[in-house]
């Protein structure tokens, strides 16, 4: 084939007119040692008073700030005889730093051998800037939702007489899918304890507000004394009013801690799961599935079971147990295996917590945190202890040198429980204040003993009373702080109460007692990129739209606009065949709801799918619409 001739470059002057006017700097380079035989006036301006580069080697005629920036991409470009780019470069521009992408051509000679180089700079500077601009902002407001996030949810967990509470919230290492788990645990009196864990469908600020009007809900339901299937009522019918609650999983429980009885509504979520403590595991009601919170679904009414002393049960959120291409069985085996395994005291390296629950706890996000962490990660553990700790009782003769000891004795009296700083240090100043005033004000002659008498009640505080025999003198409030024990006391306690009689004076405390919650700011891996998503339409009377890959928040709004499309908006009956969904996220639950509710759609999945089991658990294993 014969090559028609390229038309002329136009006139050498205009040529060089228009290579010297181009904003991007353009370099020429020539034969093995690159010598530098063509820079514009931009690539001139770029090496600023050094001497003239034209007719030298690269490596002499550049001046390192540049050379080193061209050098190794020209070299490479020569060798090769390939295009090559460095993708925005910081580079010297004028008299500043910047960055420049630089794109390296091979010059060819009329053989096809290559004979030089053409470098082209193009000043990236604005550009890498406004992103690092805009990325700032993203971070920060990335940050804002974590803070707001971590703000609503409890920072401790209630200290009680039979139960020891461990919790652990982990945000998404993908920040576009945090903001959806919330867990709380409320003393009910009597030994009753509530335990809360939920999902909230989808991410970002709306899923976090949703979580919080939810647990509002929750909570408000549980003060008044609603049992747990009304609690679970007033949640559906609350997601019901709020779209962004719409299809939220919830697993709440009620413990009587002295009896063990265990009262619970799952909707939609993964079921609780018993260790005992030979290392026997079992979940509860987990063949009683209830659908999603807000869509109508079936409720499957409460269950009942009873844990025994030393029993662990452990409530966690699916981003626990979830995994794309996984089924969901293998991820509530994973979960058992763990938490059997972390149930010894025994370690294999560093020393483990000391008490099952932390023990449990931290075995299960540390351990179950696969590769791949997209998704909110929330456990709740809660151990039943076979007896209360012993109330503390201590007499000392009122001499301040007593003090210590009595500091000692607290000490060693919270470690059993295990409470935070906060709480501890509410505590001992708030006795030491009481057991002073003792000292200071009771018996005018001096001598005399003080009792102090401490024990945990069913709502999660400490009950402490410090009596002597003495009647307190009135002293005036100063400057320097003394006479200000009372106002120190009401500070960190939440009641206060001093009765005096013929017998003596007694002061009572209550303080909330409590230990710490764990809510961490990112995961503990990286999200792995979501990739496979896929429809695939059979056209024929009765079509079949077969899904491959996840279907999740960032998937969803593709397959309703598939399954729309496919069966013309409801005009004509679709089959939706998951057979090859590799990962079906509350946002995929909630989509079918709403798809199975308003267009003539049947599902078709194997119940042992990672999709089928997901099915079964919300309970939309038989979900059909065909007219």
């Amino acid at each position: 084939m014969e090559l028609l001739p390229l038309p002329a470059a136009g006139d050498p002057a205009a040529v060089v007119a228009c290579f010297e006017a181009l904003p991007a700097a353009v370099w020429g380079f020539a034969g093995p040692d690159l010598v530098v035989v063509a820079a514009n006036f931009a690539a001139r301006a770029a090496v600023g008073d050094f001497p003239d580069p034209v007719g030298r080697p690269a490596r002499e005629g550049l001046p390192e700030a540049v050379g080193r920036q061209l050098l190794d991409l020209v070299g490479r470009c020569y060798a090769r005889g390939r295009v090559v780019v460095g993708e925005e470069r910081r580079v010297p521009t004028g008299r500043n730093q910047g960055f420049a992408t630089i794109t390296c051509v091979p010059a060819l000679d009329a053989g096809g051998a290559v004979s030089g180089v053409v470098a082209h700079v193009v000043d990236a500077t604005a550009q890498v800037l406004a992103r690092e601009r805009a990325e700032q902002r993203h971070r920060a407001a990335r940050e804002a939702l974590h803070d707001v996030q971590r703000a609503l949810l409890p920072e401790a967990l209630p200290v009680l007489p039979r139960l020891r509470l461990a919790a652990r919230h982990v945000a998404a290492a993908d920040e576009r899918a945090a903001g959806g788990d919330w867990f709380d645990a409320l003393p009910l009196g009597d030994g009753r304890v509530a335990l809360l864990v939920g999902d909230v469908v989808g991410h970002g600020p709306g899923a976090t507000a949703a979580m919080a009007g939810l647990r509002a809900v929750a909570l408000h339901a549980l003060w008044s004394g609603a049992p747990v299937e009304a609690v679970a009522a007033q949640l559906d019918a609350f997601a019901a009013r709020s779209r962004p609650a719409r299809a939220a999983a919830v697993c709440l429980v009620e413990l009587d801690t002295g009896t063990g009885e265990v009262r619970g509504v799952n909707r939609a979520h993964p079921p609780a799961l018993v260790v005992s403590a030979d290392g026997g595991t079992r979940f509860l009601a987990r063949d009683r599935p209830g659908g999603p919170l807000g869509v109508g679904a079936p409720d499957s009414g409460a269950w009942h079971d009873r844990l025994r002393a030393d029993d662990v049960l452990v409530l966690y959120s699916d981003g626990l147990v979830e995994r794309e291409g996984r089924p969901l069985d293998a991820g509530l085996t994973a979960l058992a295996e763990v938490t059997a395994s972390a149930l010894p005291a025994g370690h294999d390296g560093a020393a483990p917590p000391r008490h099952a629950a932390d023990r449990l706890c931290a075995a299960a996000v540390d351990r179950m945190g696969w590769p791949g962490h997209g998704d909110d990660v929330t456990v709740l553990v809660a151990e039943r202890l076979p007896e209360a700790p012993a109330p503390l009782s201590v007499t000392l003769d009122c001499d301040p040198a007593n003090l210590a000891v009595l500091r000692r004795r607290l000490a060693d009296w919270l470690a059993v429980p295990d409470v935070d700083e906060d709480t501890a240090y509410a505590i001992q100043h708030s006795v030491g204040e009481a057991v002073t005033n003792s000292v200071e004000h009771a018996y005018a002659r001096g001598g005399g003993e003080v009792r102090v008498t401490a024990r945990l009640t069913d709502l999660g505080a400490a009950e402490i009373a410090v009596h002597d025999r003495g009647r307190w003198r009135t002293a005036p409030e100063s400057p320097g702080g003394r006479g200000r024990g009372l106002a120190l006391m009401r500070h960190f306690a939440d009641t206060v109460d001093v009765t005096s009689s013929d017998g003596g004076t007694t002061v009572r405390l209550l303080v909330p007692i409590t230990r710490p919650a764990h809510v961490d700011r990112v995961g503990p891996h990286a999200a792995r990129a979501r990739s496979g998503f896929g429809t695939v339409l059979e056209r024929s009377a009765n079509p079949v739209l077969t899904v491959t890959g996840p279907v999740d928040a960032h998937t969803a709004d593709a397959l309703r606009g598939a399954v729309h499309e496919a069966g013309r908006g409801g005009a004509l009956p679709l089959v939706v065949d998951l057979t090859g969904v590799t990962l079906l996220s509350g946002a995929g639950v909630s989509l079918l709801y709403e798809l199975t509710a308003a267009l003539r759609v049947r599902l078709v999945c194997p119940g042992g799918s990672p999709a089928g089991q997901v099915l079964s658990l919300t309970g939309l294993a038989h979900a059909e619409r065909l007219d």
